[in-house]
């Protein structure tokens, strides 16, 4: 059941149709040591704040009235900074004065909905689904950390060429691909318009994803353009279309991480069963080296390893405890940005390790960067295993 923050958010956003979301990352709640302030505005976010630009050489702020969640209203400031070697928007004074413990609040998502020039309505979700739920109602993607309604997709002479693609592949299609084409357009893409000849796992898997994500948006319009005109007006129709649509995006996410895992595997040569099959029903994402070699009571444990893959794991993490009772020490590939400390303590107790691609690190908290593996790191070392 969705909670009743995510319904008003959702409610509000769709109201309101002007906000901004993203996850919290460390230097929004002071946990990088330097001497930024406050959560982190990208600039196209600023419109939402100002109704200028912020000028090279000169600070700019105004007071703003924070409506939030629990009813309560606080009073931070809009701040551009533009003065010496600083350029970036921020929103100061907010902690301090909410119910909110800032260090818990790493990897939730925070939501600022416009109402007014003056007044902005502002949840923070800390829930997987509710996340989830509320990312792909507005059709956000996961790895967009800094999202304004309505603006998305890629920038640059080579993105240019990349979108026009996209919407040609996605004018072919009378109905939805099956996820394993719409992955592999991605990577084709990847290869022949953005000419990456050569990949890395970590940066590779990530592009990937986004490149995928975008084709499936373009889809999106395509197909569901038509069938929203013949629904007009008739609120159970749309209500089913609705509901419709959002199952079909949390579908496709969990599938496009396994799809491009599986690639990068097969590239490396790495002996693996996608899915695993373990004791009695249970089905790991990965198993290396085979099933064969896990129902094998002869064959050593050590050289046994399970990778689940999930995009979020703050509390679906748990899942994968019981799923392979032969290997004691559970390796999850997530996408997830930021865990709070008190979380990956959990982890570290019941001997999970975090496979995070590499870019996504700085986004834990520092103390436990060096706990993490990369994708290529944990590539290596199967490899090595195995060989």
């Amino acid at each position: 059941m969705p909670s009743e923050t995510l319904d008003k958010a959702i409610n509000t956003a769709s109201k309101q149709k002007q906000f901004f979301c993203k996850f919290i990352a460390l230097n929004d709640v002071g946990m990088t040591g330097g001497h930024q302030e406050g959560i982190y505005l990208p600039v196209k976010a600023a419109p939402l704040f100002f109704d200028e630009q912020g000028l090279r050489g000169e600070n700019t702020e105004r007071w703003v009235n924070f409506h939030l969640q629990d009813g309560s209203v606080v009073q931070p400031k809009a701040k551009w900074y533009g003065n010496k070697t600083r350029k970036e928007y921020r929103i100061t004074r907010f902690w301090a004065h909410t119910p909110f413990d800032k260090q818990e609040q790493l990897g939730n998502l925070i939501i600022i909905i416009k109402e007014s020039f003056d007044d902005y309505h502002v949840f923070v979700l800390n829930k997987e689904k509710d996340i989830e739920t509320f990312l792909n109602t507005f059709g956000i993607s996961l790895l967009n950390n800094n999202a304004v309604y309505g603006v998305d997709g890629f920038e640059g002479d080579k993105e240019d060429k990349l979108s026009k693609e996209i919407k040609k592949y996605a004018a072919l299609q009378d109905d939805f691909p099956v996820t394993t084409d719409v992955a592999l357009k991605a990577r084709e893409l990847y290869l022949n318009v953005l000419k990456k000849r050569e990949w890395h796992p970590d940066t590779a898997l990530l592009d990937w994803i986004q490149i995928e994500y975008t084709i499936f948006k373009e889809i999106e319009n395509v197909i569901y353009t038509p069938q929203l005109q013949g629904i007009t007006g008739n609120m159970d129709l749309f209500a089913d279309f609705a509901n419709s649509v959002l199952n079909r995006r949390k579908s496709r996410a969990g599938k496009s991480l396994e799809h491009h895992a599986h690639f990068i595997f097969d590239q490396f040569e790495l002996p693996f069963a996608h899915p695993g099959k373990t004791e009695g029903n249970k089905k790991p994402d990965f198993l290396f080296p085979s099933n064969k070699a896990y129902k094998d009571m002869q064959f050593p444990e050590h050289l046994l390893t399970f990778l689940g893959a999930k995009t979020t794991c703050k509390d679906r993490w748990r899942q994968i405890l019981n799923e392979a009772d032969r290997i004691p020490q559970k390796h999850l590939l997530t996408l997830q940005q930021g865990i709070s400390e008190n979380q990956l303590e959990e982890m570290k107790a019941e001997n999970v390790v975090l496979v995070v691609p590499k870019p996504l690190h700085k986004t834990y908290p520092p103390k436990y960067q060096s706990e993490l593996l990369d994708l290529n790191t944990f590539i290596m070392s199967q490899m090595e295993k195995y060989s």
